[in-house]
């Protein structure tokens, strides 16, 4: 007679479980109850395996995090940072905004990137570096000068990634995010009361300041920041 088999599992409860199967349950998981619900308890009761057959393909939590961010980020776009037909401020538009609606997609992601096991620069995967790797020659293809370009990057990771959590944190954060006119409309009907007597300058620009989170101002202050890196 054979032997009994854990549903979704080959015998020994691993074999069968691929690393898309598991990336696809944690994002569910995520995408239902945020970044804090993510455990590998979850994301084996959401497969219907032990625990520690997803604990040993992805070698624990930290390993399990990490495996989502870099699933995720493998989906973003950076061939346009290595193409020299590509402006080199273009090239990286294209990128934050390819990042920000993949993020957007999975918004408890960009929640992990920052607060989860990127405890150093060792601990990103080969998809991270490859990001950052592609940044780098972006910048050299700008002329920027080599201790700009290290500065640069960070600064546009740090920007991007800190757009899209501010974004993020003003909605339930769970896909599909609300579209930009309904968040912007929610912005300004927010700031109705906002005494312009006391705050006159702010009151000048409640239509600007409502539209902040949309994608003129993500790619406005990107060209800025870039821009600003030449006269430095």
């Amino acid at each position: 007679m054979s032997e009994a088999k854990t549903p979704g599992t080959d015998v020994g409860g691993v074999e069968a479980l691929t690393e898309r199967r598991i990336v696809d349950a944690a994002l569910a998981v995520l995408d239902l109850d945020g970044a804090r619900a993510l455990s590998v308890a979850a994301v084996a009761r959401r497969l219907g395996v032990g625990a520690e057959a997803v604990h040993a393909r992805v070698d624990g939590s930290d390993g399990l995090e990490r495996t989502v961010i870099e699933s995720v980020l493998s989906a973003v776009a950076l061939g346009s940072l290595t193409d020299d037909g590509v402006e080199w401020t273009a090239a990286v538009i294209q990128f934050a905004l390819s990042l920000r609606g993949k993020l957007f997609d999975h918004p408890a992601v960009a929640e992990l990137i920052m607060s989860g096991p990127m405890d150093s620069p060792s601990a990103d995967g080969p998809v991270a570096r490859e990001m950052t790797e592609a940044l780098f020659v972006c910048l050299a293809r700008g002329g920027l000068q080599t201790t700009v370009r290290a500065h640069g990057v960070y600064a546009v990771l740090v920007y991007v990634l800190g757009s899209i959590a501010l974004d993020v944190a003003e909605t339930d954060g769970k896909p599909p995010l609300p579209g930009e006119s309904e968040r912007i409309a929610a912005r300004r009907a927010a700031l109705g009361d906002l005494d312009p007597t006391r705050w006159p300058r702010t009151a000048a620009h409640l239509a600007e300041i409502a539209a902040w989170t949309s994608v003129d101002q993500f790619v406005w202050g990107l060209r800025v920041l870039l821009v600003g890196m030449t006269a430095t």
